[in-house]
C-alpha cells in the first residue's frame, strides 16, 4: 500500500467519524447547552480532512482544488466553532456576547469569500502550483496577506478557548478535571501541528494538521462514551458550591449523575472518580430514604447513611427541576440540607423535658430556649401569654423577628438587630436588650429580654427570660412630658420651650419662612403679691397663660419661661402673625379686664423679636433681642411714652 494511498484512507476514515461525532451532537443540542458548538466543530472537522482527503486523490491543479474548496469551508469556520465550544463548555447556563458571535463568523465568512475569489485579486493565495518533490503530488502555495489574517484570527481563537479550559482545570476539583483535560488537549494536537507547519519543518510540503484532528477526533471519542465528555461538561463551579455545608448533586434527564459538590461524597456508595455518568439508583443505592424523597420531588428522610460506620441521615430534600431548551426537561439539582443536629438537639431537649416543664411552668415571667441561631424550641406558658397566641406549638421554631416590627424604636431593623444581639451573647455568655414585639393582636409591647448562653449535654443554647416593662416605659414616658410642662399654667416650660423651638427653627428653615418671637412679661406682679396674697398671684399668672393661649394658634408655641415671663413663637405666614397675634392679645386682655371680678386688673408688657432664616440666630440670641425689646417697651410705658407697636395694656 501506498504512501499516497494510506493518507487518503485515514483522511477519509477521520472524516466519517467525525460526521458521526457530529450526528452525535445534533440529536442531543436540544438538552446539552455545548452540543450545537460542538455538532459545528465536528463538521468543520470532517470538511476539513475529507477535503484533504480529495485534494490528495487529485494529480492536477484543477483537481486538487476542488477538495482544497471543500477543505476552506472547514478550515474557515473552525475558529469559530472551537471558540464557541469553549465559552458554552465554561459557560452552560450563560448567554454568550453577540458581539462575539458576529465577529468570528463574519471573520470566516470573508475568508471563505475571499479563498472562493482569489484568482480575482490573489490576497489568499499569490500563486498555487503542485510540489511534486515528495511520494506523491500535493499543492505548493504563496501565502498572500489574507492567509496571514485568517491565521492571526485562528490563533487567538484557539488560545482564548484554550484559556478557558486552562481555567475550568484550576477551578474544578479533581475527578472533574479529565473533561476540560481532553478538550484542551484535543485543542493543542492540531494547533502544535499548525505551527510545525508555519515553520515548514513537515516533509513534503504536506499540511499535518487534518492528520492532527484525525487523532483529535480519536480523544473526542474516546471522551465522549468513557467518560461523557459531551453530556457532562462541568461547569466553573464557584467556591461557594464547592464549599456548601449542604450536599449538592445534579442528575441529568436520564437520571445519571452529572455533579456534586464536597460535601455530597459521604453520600455516593461509588467512589467519586466513578460516581459521575452512574443512574441515581446506584449512586444512592445505600441511601433508598434519600432516593425516594428524590424522586417524590422533596420532603424529609431519616435513615442510616452508606459507609461501614454507618451514621444518621436526617436531612431536608429539595428537588429543582432544570429547564433545557424548548422547554424540556434538562435534569433535576437537588439540595440536602442536614438537620440531623438540629433533630437531636430537639430529642436531647424532649429528654430532658420532665427536668425543665416544671421549671417552665412555674415561672410567672417567659422562659424560652433557643437553639440554631436564635429558633425557639421550647418556652413556657408565660410566654405563649405574653404574645398572646393560641398554644405553644404556635410560638416554637420561629424565630423572634416574626414576632417583632421591621424596625426597632432605635431606628434599627429588627432581623439585624437581633443577629448583633445573639453575636454579643455568644462572645460575652450574656446580653440584655429592650425590644419592641407584636401580640398576636397587632399591640406593640416592650419587653426586658436577657439572653445567657447555657450548654445542655454538650449542645449550646440560649436560655431567654423576657421581662414586661411596656408599662414602665409608658410612665416614663409621661415623666419627660411633664417635665417639659409647667404646672401652674398648662403651658410648656423653660425646658419644653427650648426642645420645641429648636424643632420650629429646623422647620422655618426647611419651607423658607420666618418666625415671629413675642416675649411678654406680668407687670406688677410683686404688688399683687404684697397686697393680695400669693394665692391671687397664680391666679394672675394663669389668667395670662390663658390670654396668651386664646391669642396664639394651635399650632403656636405658648410658654412660661419664668416666674412672670411668657414666650410666644409663630410661624410667620401670609397673614403676617407677628401683627394680628399682637392685636388679639390686645383685644384678648381688654376683654378679660372688662369681665373680670378679680381685686385687680391685668397689664403686661411684651416684645418682639423676628427669625430671618437668610440671617440665622440661636434661639438665645433671639429670646435675648425679644427680652430688650420688651424691656424697652416697660420703661417706655413708665415714662408714659409706650408705642403703638409695642402696646402694654392694661
Amino acid at each position: 500500500m501506498s504512501v499516497r494511498l494510506l493518507c487518503i484512507i485515514v483522511l477519509a476514515g477521520s472524516s466519517i467519524g467525525t460526521l458521526v461525532l457530529a450526528w452525535f451532537g445534533w440529536i442531543r443540542r436540544r438538552s446539552v447547552p455545548s452540543a450545537s458548538a460542538f455538532t459545528g466543530l465536528m463538521l468543520t472537522v470532517a470538511l476539513y480532512t475529507g477535503g484533504y482527503a480529495l485534494e490528495l486523490s487529485g494529480n492536477t491543479v484543477s483537481e486538487m482544488l476542488v477538495g482544497s474548496r471543500i477543505e476552506y469551508l472547514g478550515i474557515s469556520f473552525l475558529p469559530a466553532f472551537w471558540l464557541l465550544l469553549a465559552l458554552r463548555f465554561n459557560r452552560p447556563s450563560g448567554r454568550i456576547s453577540r458581539t462575539i458571535t458576529t465577529v468570528l463568523f463574519v471573520m470566516s465568512i470573508l475568508t471563505v469569500l475571499v479563498f472562493y475569489t482569489n484568482g480575482m485579486h490573489h490576497l489568499h493565495y499569490r500563486t498555487i502550483d503542485i510540489d511534486t518533490d515528495g511520494p506523491f503530488p500535493v499543492l505548493s502555495f504563496t501565502r498572500g496577506i489574507w492567509y496571514w489574517l485568517h491565521i492571526v484570527y485562528s490563533n487567538i481563537a484557539i488560545l482564548w478557548g484554550n484559556a478557558l479550559f486552562i481555567g475550568m482545570m484550576v477551578r474544578s476539583v479533581k475527578h472533574f478535571r479529565t473533561q476540560p483535560a481532553l478538550m484542551l488537549a484535543g485543542a493543542l494536537i492540531p494547533w502544535s501541528a499548525l505551527i510545525l507547519h508555519l515553520a515548514g519543518v513537515v516533509p513534503w510540503g504536506i499540511d499535518p494538521i487534518p492528520f492532527a484532528l484525525a487523532t483529535s477526533g480519536g480523544l473526542y471519542a474516546f471522551g465522549l462514551f468513557r467518560f461523557r465528555l459531551f453530556d457532562f461538561a462541568p461547569m466553573a463551579r464557584s467556591v461557594l458550591v464547592e464549599n456548601l455545608g449542604d450536599a449538592v448533586l445534579a442528575f441529568n434527564h436520564a437520571g445519571l449523575l452529572v455533579d456534586f459538590n464536597r460535601a455530597a461524597v459521604p453520600l455516593l456508595s461509588l467512589p467519586p472518580q466513578t460516581a459521575v455518568g452512574s443512574p441515581r439508583e446506584s449512586v444512592l443505592a445505600k441511601c433508598p430514604g434519600l432516593l425516594a424523597a428524590i424522586l417524590a420531588g422533596g420532603g424529609q428522610v431519616d435513615e442510616l447513611g452508606p459507609g461501614p460506620e454507618a451514621h444518621r441521615l436526617v436531612a431536608q430534600v429539595t428537588v429543582t427541576v432544570l429547564e433545557g431548551s424548548w422547554r424540556r426537561d434538562a435534569g433535576s439539582l437537588v439540595l440536602i440540607h442536614d438537620i440531623c443536629e438540629l433533630k437531636m438537639t430537639e430529642e436531647k431537649l424532649r429528654d430532658s423535658e420532665g427536668r425543665f416543664r416544671l421549671l417552665f411552668d412555674a415561672a410567672p415571667e417567659p422562659i424560652l430556649l433557643l437553639v440554631d441561631l436564635c429558633r425557639f424550641v421550647e418556652c413556657n406558658d408565660a410566654a405563649v401569654r405574653l404574645l398572646g397566641l393560641p398554644s405553644r406549638e404556635s410560638l416554637l421554631h420561629r424565630r423572634p423577628s416574626e414576632f417583632s416590627p421591621m424596625y426597632q424604636p432605635d431606628g434599627q431593623p429588627s432581623s439585624e438587630k437581633v443577629a448583633s444581639v445573639m453575636r454579643t451573647a455568644f462572645v460575652e455568655g450574656h446580653a440584655n436588650v429592650e425590644w419592641e414585639f407584636l401580640r398576636s393582636d397587632g399591640a406593640g409591647m416592650i419587653v426586658d429580654v436577657s439572653i445567657t448562653i447555657i450548654s445542655i449535654k454538650g449542645e449550646k443554647l440560649q436560655l431567654v427570660h423576657w421581662r414586661d416593662i411596656t408599662e414602665k416605659k409608658e410612665n416614663e414616658r409621661k415623666l419627660r412630658e411633664l417635665s417639659l410642662i409647667d404646672e401652674l399654667t398648662g403651658l410648656h416650660n423653660r425646658r419644653g420651650f427650648l426642645t420645641l423651638a429648636a424643632q420650629h427653627m429646623k422647620i422655618a428653615d426647611r419651607l423658607g419662612r420666618g418666625i415671629v418671637l413675642l416675649y411678654v412679661d406680668l407687670d406688677n406682679m410683686k404688688w399683687i403679691n404684697d397686697t393680695f396674697g400669693h394665692n391671687q398671684g397664680d391666679i394672675a399668672l394663669m389668667d395670662a397663660a390663658d390670654i396668651l393661649r386664646d391669642s396664639f394658634r394651635a399650632s403656636d408655641i405658648v410658654s412660661r419661661i419664668g416666674g412672670d415671663e411668657f414666650v410666644g413663637f409663630a410661624l410667620e405666614s401670609g397673614d403676617d402673625p407677628g401683627e394680628s397675634i399682637t392685636v388679639r392679645l390686645q383685644e384678648n386682655l381688654r376683654a378679660h379686664n372688662r369681665r373680670t371680678d378679680r381685686p385687680h386688673r391685668l397689664s403686661l408688657s411684651f416684645g418682639t423679636a423676628r427669625y430671618d432664616v437668610l440671617e440665622p440666630c440661636t434661639i438665645e440670641q433671639l429670646l435675648d433681642r425679644g427680652d430688650k425689646d420688651m424691656y424697652r417697651q416697660k420703661q417706655m410705658k413708665k415714662a408714659g411714652k409706650s408705642s403703638d407697636g409695642a402696646a402694654t395694656v392694661g
